[in-house]
C-alpha cells in the first residue's frame, strides 16, 4: 500500500499563475495517493476562486489572515495534513510527473533519511541546474550550493547526502514533529537551512534523489545577482544580514562563532557593499546594515540568545 503524501504549497499575492501551474503539474503526477493543501498567505487577489473553481473538491485551502511567508504557511499547513510524509513545494515550481513517486522511494532507501529532495532546474533553462546539493559553513557561515549554472550531463545521478534542501522538499512526519517544524524566529532565509541542521542533528540524513526534476521560475544567477545574493528587495536585504548571525550563534560552537562575528560577519558585510555599489542598489545598504546590526543585539541579549542556540 502507498504511503499518504500530504503536499503543501504556500502563496500570496499576485501568484495566482505560477500557483495554476504549479498545481496543475501536481495533479498530472503519476503517484496517486496524496493529499494538496495550499496555504493563502493573505493575498487579495484572485487565488482562492482560482483554486475554488479549478480543484474546489480537490484541495484543502487554508487562508491566513496575516502573511506568515514560507515558513509560517508551511507549519499552519502542516497542522492540518494526515499523510505520513510531508511535501512541501514553493509555488513557482513544476514538478516532474514521477517526482512524487520517486522522492516517496527515496525516503525508504535507509533508516536514517529524514528529508530528500529532487534535482532542480531553472524553468526557463531546462537543461540548467539551479541546485544539486548545499550547505553551510559553520566557522564562515558560507553557502556552497553544488551544480548552479551547470548544464546537466549526468553529473549528479547518484543518491548523495546533502546539508539542506531549499525550495522542494519531503519529510517524514514523525520528523518534522519531533523537531518542531520550521522555526519563525527567522521570518524569511535561512528558516530552511536551520530546520535541516536540527533534523541532522536529531540523527536524520538528507539526501538529493537524482531521479527526479522539479523546475523553478527563478531568474538564472547569471542574469540577477542582487536576487541571488540578498533578494530583490529591502525586506530580504534585512533578513539575509539579520539570519546569518541568528543561525551561526545557534549552530556553530562557540570558538566558531566567536571568529565568525569578528572577522567572517565583517568580511560579508564588505562583499554585500561591494555588490550593492556595482548594481546601484545604495537604498539596500541601510537595510543590510540595520539586520546586521539587529543580529548582533539577538546575540547579546541574554535571554534571546539562552532561547536561539541549539547546542
Amino acid at each position: 500500500m502507498t504511503k499518504l503524501v500530504s503536499i503543501i504549497v504556500v502563496t500570496f499575492d499576485n501568484r495566482t499563475s505560477l500557483l495554476k501551474n504549479c498545481l496543475a503539474s501536481i495533479f498530472d503526477s503519476s503517484y496517486k495517493n496524496y493529499e494538496v493543501i495550499v496555504v493563502d498567505n493573505a493575498s487579495d487577489d484572485n487565488t482562492r476562486k482560482m483554486v475554488k473553481e479549478r480543484y474546489e473538491n480537490k484541495v484543502r485551502f487554508i487562508r491566513s489572515g496575516t502573511n506568515l511567508m514560507a515558513g509560517g504557511g508551511r507549519n499552519l499547513g502542516s497542522a492540518s495534513a494526515k499523510g505520513e510524509y510531508f511535501l512541501f513545494i514553493d509555488d513557482d515550481n513544476i514538478i516532474d510527473r514521477n517526482m512524487i513517486g520517486e522522492l516517496v522511494k527515496g525516503m525508504n532507501l535507509r533508516v536514517d533519511v529524514g528529508m530528500v529532495g529532487p534535482l532542480m532546474f531553472y524553468l526557463t533553462k531546462k537543461n540548467t541546474i539551479w541546485w544539486a546539493g548545499s550547505a553551510i559553513n559553520l566557522l564562515s557561515s558560507h553557502t556552497t550550493y553544488v551544480g548552479i549554472g551547470e548544464t546537466e550531463r549526468g553529473q549528479y545521478n547518484e543518491v548523495s547526502e546533502v546539508g539542506h534542501i531549499p525550495n522542494v522538499f519531503m519529510i517524514k512526519k514523525e520528523v518534522w514533529n519531533k523537531v518542531g517544524g520550521i522555526d519563525q524566529k527567522y521570518i524569511i532565509h535561512y528558516e530552511e537551512s536551520d530546520l535541516a541542521e536540527r533534523i541532522r542533528r536529531s540523527g536524520y540524513k538528507i539526501y538529493r534523489i537524482p531521479s527526479t526534476k522539479t523546475f523553478h521560475a527563478v531568474q538564472p544567477e547569471s542574469e540577477n545577482k542582487i536576487r541571488n545574493y540578498v533578494g530583490q528587495n529591502s525586506e530580504k536585504t534585512y533578513y539575509t544580514a539579520r539570519n546569518r548571525i541568528l543561525f551561526m550563534n545557534k549552530f556553530a560552537s562557540r570558538l566558531n562563532f566567536i571568529l565568525f562575528l569578528l572577522l567572517f560577519n565583517n568580511l560579508f558585510l564588505f562583499f554585500y557593499f561591494v555588490i550593492f555599489f556595482k548594481s546601484k542598489k545604495l537604498s539596500l545598504i541601510k537595510n543590510y546594515l540595520r539586520g546586521y546590526f539587529d543580529g548582533i543585539k539577538y546575540v547579546f541579549s541574554a535571554k534571546l540568545d539562552k532561547e536561539l542556540r541549539y547546542i
